[in-house]
């Protein structure tokens, strides 16, 4: 992670700590799941994959544009989270702690980017969600309706018993306070010249 400023939280990255709303500890699932930023998203005050982090055991936060795919010496089953062509839901049955999945954090067109410069993402077969509940995340315009934040899409997505109401908690507790800081700003006085 890049070095933050004096005014940001080291732990969540937020110049408004929102630590408050991880669970500690954090929540467990034994899917391994794997979060690939851009990098114009660590500083993001709408992100959701540092919070993702913080409150899912066993996610990873990598940044970057390039990447290597990680070693699997336990075998597991290796899927990206994304849309398309191809994408079909995992076999019946798939035990949750043999899968790994892939997640890439960032705008639509930011993850497309991601896709073209890493060709072994292509090659992983692609899960999609299916027919999620209409997204909670306020804060950010959805151009379609399966378009979510990469926090809600890793609740949806990954296999029961997945934690989704306590993960979907933490990104509430974000919205809520991004909100309320818009009210406040809208309600501080305007400073004249």
């Amino acid at each position: 992670m890049t070095r933050l400023g004096a005014r940001h939280c080291a732990r969540c990255a937020r110049a408004r700590c929102l630590c408050a709303l991880v669970p500690n500890p954090p929540l467990q699932h034994p899917t391994e799941v794997v979060v690939l930023q851009h990098p114009l998203e660590v500083h993001e005050v709408k992100g959701t994959a540092r919070l993702l982090q913080l409150g899912l055991r066993g996610c990873q936060l990598h940044v970057g544009e390039g990447f290597s795919p990680l070693p699997n010496p336990e075998g597991r089953i290796e899927a990206l989270l994304y849309p398309g062509e191809g994408a079909t839901a995992l076999p019946a049955g798939t035990p949750p702690e043999r899968l790994r999945l892939y997640v890439l954090d960032g705008t639509w067109r930011k993850s497309r980017l991601l896709l073209h410069r890493n060709p072994w993402l292509q090659a992983l077969p692609r899960w999609p969600l299916n027919a999620p509940p209409p997204s909670r995340y306020r804060v950010r315009k959805a151009q379609a309706a399966h378009q979510l934040s990469t926090l809600e899409a890793v609740a949806y997505a990954l296999p029961a018993p997945a934690p989704v109401e306590p993960l979907l908690a933490i990104l509430d507790g974000l919205v809520a306070d991004l909100g309320a800081a818009a009210a406040a700003r809208r309600q501080a006085p305007i400073k004249s010249a």
